[in-house]
C-alpha cells in the first residue's frame, strides 16, 4: 500500500507503531520521500473532516522526526504552516510542536507560527494543543532576549488562564527561556513557579524549583 492507503486506515492512536515505523524508516534508512509526502499530506484536504486521520497520522510521523533531527524538516516550515488551519486539533498541535523543535534552524518561517499559538492559548480547546502552544513560544523564546520579549506577553496571558495540568507544560516553556528575560518578566516567572512548587504531582514541583532556583543563581 502506499503512504496515502495506510494512513488512511490508521485508525488507532496517533502515537501508533505506523507512525513511528515511519519515522524509523526516515531517520534509519533516509527515506527522506516518506518524509515529502507526510508533510504533503499534513494539509491534506485541510476543509474535508474525512482525511483528519491521514493529516493526524503525517503530523505524527513529521513530530517523530522533527524532534530527533530537526535539520531534516526545518527547511520545509513553510509547507506545514496550512497545516496549522485544519480543524482538528491533533494536527495542529503536533505541527507547532514541529516549529518550535526546528525554530533555531528556520526562525524566520518559524516565527509566522505565532499568531497561530496565541490563538490556540487564546481558545484553549484542551491540555495537548495549549500546552504545545505555550512549548512552542519557549522554543522561540530560548532563542534570544529578543525572541524572549516578543513571546512572552503571550505566555503571560496563558498563565492567566490556564487549562488543568498545563502548569507543567507552562513552567517547562518559561524555565527553557528564562535567561532570556528581563527582570519583570523573570519575576512573573518566578511567582506564576512559587505557585506551584508545593504541588502534589512531583514533576511540577520539579519544574517550578528549576525557576526558582534559576533566579537565585
Amino acid at each position: 500500500m502506499t503512504i496515502f492507503q495506510q494512513l488512511s486506515v490508521n485508525k488507532g492512536t496517533i502515537s501508533s507503531s505506523l507512525g513511528k515505523q515511519f519515522a524509523q524508516n526516515i531517520l534509519q534508512e533516509n527515506r527522506i520521500d516518506i518524509l515529502m509526502e507526510c508533510i504533503d499530506l499534513s494539509s491534506y484536504q485541510a476543509s474535508n473532516a474525512s482525511f483528519r486521520n491521514i493529516r493526524a497520522g503525517a503530523a505524527k510521523v513529521i513530530e517523530l522526526v522533527a524532534e530527533k533531527q530537526p535539520a531534516l524538516v526545518a527547511p520545509h516550515l513553510e509547507k506545514l504552516l496550512p497545516a496549522l488551519l485544519v480543524k482538528e486539533p491533533q494536527t495542529r498541535w503536533m505541527i507547532i510542536r514541529v516549529m518550535g523543535f526546528c525554530a533555531r534552524l528556520n526562525k524566520l518561517v518559524a516565527q509566522k507560527a505565532i499568531p497561530f499559538a496565541q490563538k490556540y492559548i487564546e481558545d484553549k480547546e484542551g491540555l495537548c494543543i495549549a500546552s504545545s502552544a505555550d512549548l512552542y513560544l519557549g522554543d522561540l523564546g530560548a532563542i534570544s532576549k529578543d525572541d524572549a520579549q516578543r513571546v512572552f506577553p503571550i505566555l503571560d496571558q496563558s498563565m492567566k488562564s490556564i487549562v488543568e495540568n498545563e502548569q507543567d507544560w507552562l513552567l517547562e516553556a518559561l524555565f527553557k527561556m528564562f535567561k532570556n528575560l528581563d527582570q519583570d518578566g523573570q519575576n512573573t516567572a518566578v511567582k506564576f513557579a512559587e505557585r506551584w512548587q508545593y504541588s502534589f504531582r512531583k514533576t511540577t514541583q520539579k519544574r517550578a524549583l528549576q525557576i526558582i532556583k534559576a533566579r537565585m543563581g
